[in-house]
C-alpha cells in the first residue's frame, strides 16, 4: 500500500495521518468493524456465576481439577453469539467488548467499585468505563460473599510481610495488583503445533500419561491430577466449539440470504472439526486459533496470550491454500482481518487503582512478524508477513497488538512496508531489534536456536513460542521512588514512613559527595527490589496452590507440560523466568546528574536548599535563590537523551545495577525442571509512569510533584532536544544485552517529519 495522494493533502498533512489515509476494507470487514466498535464495554457475570456454581460443588477435589471443572461448567453454559457477517466464531463473554468477572482472583474491587461505587461506579469512571446491568448486583453480592476469604488476593496477602504491603499500598514504590486481581497469562502458544495436532491428540497424550503415572508416589498423584484436569479442559473446549457449530446451523436455518446461509454451514462444519482435530486449511487454522485464544480467557482472565510469530505459524497452510486455489490473496486477507476483529473483542475489567497502570484497556495479544529462521539464520519474512501488514493498515484495531522483528537480513521491501504501516500513526507495529534481543536472551541461558525463534510476549518481553513459562510481567518497580527515598534518608516525604534508613545516616542536606548519594540510592533500590521479589514469590506460590490452570499449561507449552505431567507454575516449561518493570529511569539519571552538577561540581546551591525546594514543589518565593529559580537551574542541567555521556552513563549504571541484582533471586520453579528460573529486568511501562508519578514529590531534574515519570528507557518528555539520532545514541549506551525481559523505547515523530 503506497501512501500517495494529491499534492494539496501531502502539503497539508494532518497530525492524525491515519484519518487522511482511508482504510481499504471489504464490506464484510467494514460492517464487522462498525458493529464491534459500536458495542460499549460492559460487565459479564456469567463466568463468575458458573465458576462459583462449580466451586461450591467440588471442594473434595484437587485444586487443578476444581479449576478444570469450573472452566468446563462455564464453557458449557455461557451465552454464545456470532458476529453479523463474520466468517469466524468465538467469544469469551456474553457480548462483544464485555469483560468476564473473576471473583476467584479478587472480590475487593467488586465490592468497592461495582457494588459500592468507590471511588467510582464503573460507568462513571473518568476513563476505561464499563456498563453494569443493575439487575446483576444482588447475585454479584452473593457471589462476592461466597468468595470472601477464599480469593487469590486473600491467599497472597495472607503470606506477605507488612513491609511489602506498606511499600505497595502506602509508599507507592512497588505494585503488583495486576496479578492478584487477575490471571497470569503472558505466554505464546505454539500455534503451529496446535494446528498440526488438535486437542484430541492432547487428550490422548494425557490419557497415556495418566495410565503411566505412578499413584503410589506423591509426584505420580500430582501428575494424575494434572492429566485428569487436562482431559476435562480439552473435552470442554471441544464441546464448546460444537455448541458454536449448533448455533451456526440454527442461524443458517433462519437465514434468507443463500450466500450467508452457505457461509454459516461451512463455519459449522469447521467448528465440528477444529480445535478437536488438526486444521487442514487456512480458514480452519484461523478458526482453531480463535477458539483457543478466546477459550483461555475464560479460564485465566488474563492478558498477553500472544499469537506468537504469526507469519511463521500460517505460512505453510497459506501457501497450500493459495496453490490449491482454496484461497486468493484477497480472501486470505479478509479472513486475517476478520481474525483481528475477533481478537479485538477481548476486554478485561480492572480495579480503578490497577486501571491507572493500564490505561486504554491493553490486552497485549501480541502478534509478531519477521525475524530470522532459527535453523538457517536467514530472513524469515514471507508473504504472510506482508499480508499481516496490509491487515494492520486496513483494520486499525487496538487488538491484537503487533511487533515487527528487524535485522540486517530483513529485505528492503519488508522494511519499507513496516515503515509505511508505522507511518499511519496507530502505534503498530512496534519494532524489535533482533540482534539485541537475541544477545540478551542468550545471555540468560537460551540456546541460539530458541533465542532466534523469539516473539514478543506482553508489552516487550521476548520468548520462544511454546517454550517460555514463568511470568514475563511481574511487579511494577519505581526506581524513581527509590531515589526519592534516598534523598530523604530513607523516609518517604509524602507519608513520613521509613522502612529502611540510609545506612550512612545522611540525606540530601548532609551528603558530602556524589558517591555517598549514589551508595544510598543503590541501598534503597536493592531493598525495595527485594520486596518486589517477595510479592512476586507469594503470587506465584498461590497461583500454584489455588489457581493451577491446566488449559493454559497445555496451550502454552504442550511439548513440555504433557511429558512432565505438570503445569507451568510447577515447572512445566522449558524456560522459566520472572520479569520486572523498572519505571522512571530518565528521571533518576537526570536527577542524580543535576545533584552532582549543581551541588558537588559547580556548587551553585547546597543540598539543603535543593531539598527545601523539592519539599515545597519549587514554589517558595522567600528563599534565595527562590524555588522557581532553583527549578530553572535543575531544568537547565543537561539531560539524558542528548548523547551526553555524563548523564547517559548514570542511566546506564542505574539500570545495570537493577539488571545485575534481579538475577540473584530465584523464582518458585527453581530446581524443578526449567532452564533459568531467576528474576530478570525490563523497562516496560504501559501507563504506570503516571500513577507512580503521583506518589513522588518534585525531583531534582526540575519535574514538579505528582506529575508523570518518564516511560521505559525513553528520555523524559521534552528534554531530548537534539533530535532522534542523539536520543537513540543515548539509549544505545544502556547495555541492552542485560535487559533480557524486555527493552522498551518509545520514539514519536510527527507525520510531517516523515515526508519524502
Amino acid at each position: 500500500m503506497s501512501f500517495t495522494g494529491d499534492q494539496e493533502s501531502m502539503e497539508n498533512e494532518p497530525l492524525h495521518f491515519q484519518y487522511a489515509i482511508k482504510a481499504k476494507r471489504t464490506d464484510r470487514i467494514q460492517n464487522l468493524y462498525d458493529y464491534v466498535s459500536s458495542q460499549k464495554a460492559g460487565i459479564d457475570i456469567e463466568r463468575a456465576r458458573y465458576f462459583t456454581e462449580s466451586y461450591k460443588k467440588t471442594e473434595k477435589y484437587p485444586q487443578i481439577i476444581r479449576r478444570a471443572m469450573a472452566f468446563a461448567n462455564a464453557l458449557d453454559k455461557m451465552t454464545l453469539y456470532i458476529l453479523p457477517g463474520s466468517l469466524l466464531m468465538g467469544g469469551h463473554a456474553c457480548k462483544p467488548n464485555y469483560s468476564p468477572l473473576a471473583p476467584d482472583f479478587s472480590t475487593d474491587f467488586i465490592k468497592q467499585e461495582i457494588i459500592g461505587g468507590q471511588p467510582y461506579f464503573l460507568p462513571d469512571r473518568p476513563a476505561d468505563k464499563f456498563n453494569v446491568d443493575p439487575a446483576i448486583i444482588p447475585e454479584l453480592k452473593e457471589i462476592a460473599e461466597y468468595w470472601s476469604g477464599k480469593t487469590h488476593q486473600d491467599h497472597v496477602y495472607a503470606h506477605l510481610p507488612e513491609e511489602v504491603l506498606i511499600a505497595q499500598d502506602k509508599i507507592g514504590v512497588i505494585n503488583d495488583l495486576n496479578y492478584v486481581q487477575g490471571g497470569d497469562g503472558h505466554f505464546a502458544p505454539p500455534y503451529k503445533w496446535h494446528i498440526e495436532h488438535g486437542l484430541r491428540d492432547v487428550i490422548n497424550q494425557a490419557k497415556d500419561g495418566l495410565e503411566k503415572a505412578d499413584p503410589t508416589s506423591s509426584d505420580g498423584m500430582d501428575q494424575r491430577a494434572f492429566y485428569k484436569a487436562v482431559i476435562i479442559s480439552c473435552e470442554a473446549v471441544i464441546k464448546w466449539a460444537h455448541r458454536y457449530a449448533d448455533l451456526a446451523e440454527e442461524t443458517a436455518a433462519k437465514e434468507s440470504d443463500p450466500k450467508r446461509k452457505a457461509e454459516l454451514l461451512k463455519m459449522a462444519s469447521i467448528a465440528r472439526k477444529v480445535p478437536e482435530f488438526p486444521a487442514e486449511t487456512y480458514h480452519e487454522a484461523l478458526q482453531l486459533i480463535t477458539f483457543l485464544q478466546l477459550a483461555v480467557q475464560v479460564e485465566d482472565n488474563a492478558q498477553a496470550t500472544c499469537p506468537g510469530r504469526f507469519d511463521q505459524v500460517m505460512i505453510d497452510i497459506y501457501r497450500h491454500d493459495i496453490d490449491a486455489k482454496i484461497e486468493t490473496y484477497e480472501t486470505a486477507l479478509e479472513l486475517m482481518e476478520n481474525f483481528f476483529i475477533m481478537l479485538s473483542q477481548v476486554e478485561r475489567v480492572r480495579s480503578w487503582t490497577d486501571t491507572q497502570f493500564f490505561r486504554g484497556k491493553p490486552i497485549f495479544q501480541n502478534l509478531t512478524i519477521g525475524g530470522i529462521d532459527p535453523k538457517t539464520g536467514e530472513d524469515a519474512a514471507n508473504e504472510v508477513s506482508m499480508l499481516i501488514l496490509d491487515a494492520i493498515q486496513n483494520t486499525r484495531t487496538i487488538q491484537p497488538s503487533h511487533y515487527a522483528r528487524w535485522n540486517d537480513k530483513s529485505s528492503p521491501e519488508y522494511k519499507k512496508k513496516v515503515v509505511e504501516t508505522i507511518r499511519l500513526g496507530t502505534g503498530f507495529p512496534a519494532v524489535a531489534n533482533d540482534k539485541m534481543y537475541m544477545e540478551a536472551m542468550m545471555n540468560r541461558g537460551y540456546s541460539q536456536e530458541d533465542a532466534a525463534n523469539y516473539c514478543i510476549i506482553g508489552c516487550a518481553e521476548p520468548g520462544p513460542p511454546g517454550l517460555r513459562g514463568g511470568r514475563t510481567g511481574a511487579a511494577w518497580y519505581s526506581l524513581a521512588k527509590c531515589m526519592e527515598m534516598a534523598l530523604y534518608g530513607g523516609t518517604d516525604p509524602n507519608t513520613d514512613i521509613c522502612l529502611l534508613k540510609n545506612s550512612n545516616g545522611k540525606d540530601l542536606r548532609t551528603f558530602t559527595s556524589y558517591d555517598e548519594l549514589w551508595d544510598s540510592f543503590v541501598e534503597q533500590a536493592k531493598y525495595y527490589l527485594r520486596l518486589h521479589v517477595i510479592i512476586d514469590q507469594a503470587i506465584d506460590k498461590e497461583y500454584e496452590e489455588y489457581i493451577d490452570e491446566p488449559f493454559s499449561a497445555i496451550l502454552a507449552c504442550p511439548e513440555t507440560t504433557l511429558p512432565r505431567g505438570k503445569s507451568i507454575k510447577k515447572g512445566g516449561a522449558k524456560y522459566d523466568f520472572t520479569g520486572n518493570q523498572t519505571i522512571g529511569l530518565a528521571v533518576v539519571a537526570n536527577s542524580l546528574y543535576a545533584i552532582r552538577k549543581l551541588i558537588f561540581e559547580d556548587k551553585m546551591i547546597t543540598g539543603e536548599q535543593l531539598q527545601h525546594a523539592l519539599r515545597t514543589d519549587f514554589t517558595d518565593m522567600t528563599t534565595d535563590p527562590t524555588g522557581p529559580m532553583i527549578q530553572q537551574m535543575c531544568l537547565s542541567v543537561p539531560k539524558y537523551g542528548n548523547d551526553i555521556d555524563e548523564v547517559d552513563f548514570i542511566a546506564r549504571d542505574a539500570l545495570r545495577m537493577v539488571c545485575d541484582e534481579f538475577p540473584k533471586y530465584k523464582n518458585t520453579r527453581y530446581g524443578r525442571g526449567p532452564i533459568g528460573c531467576h528474576f530478570q529486568a525490563s523497562t516496560t511501562t504501559v501507563s504506570s509512569n503516571t500513577p507512580f508519578g503521583k506518589s513522588i514529590g518534585a525531583t531534582p531534574d526540575g519535574r514538579k510533584a505528582e506529575t508523570p515519570l518518564s516511560d521505559g528507557q525513553s528520555p523524559f518528555r521534552g528534554t531530548d532536544v537534539l533530535g532522534p539520532t542523539a536520543a537513540v545514541s543515548s539509549v544505545s549506551k544502556l547495555e541492552l544485552k542485560y535487559l533480557s525481559e524486555g527493552s522498551l523505547y518509545n520514539l514519536k515523530l510527527s507525520p510531517a517529519d516523515l515526508r519524502d
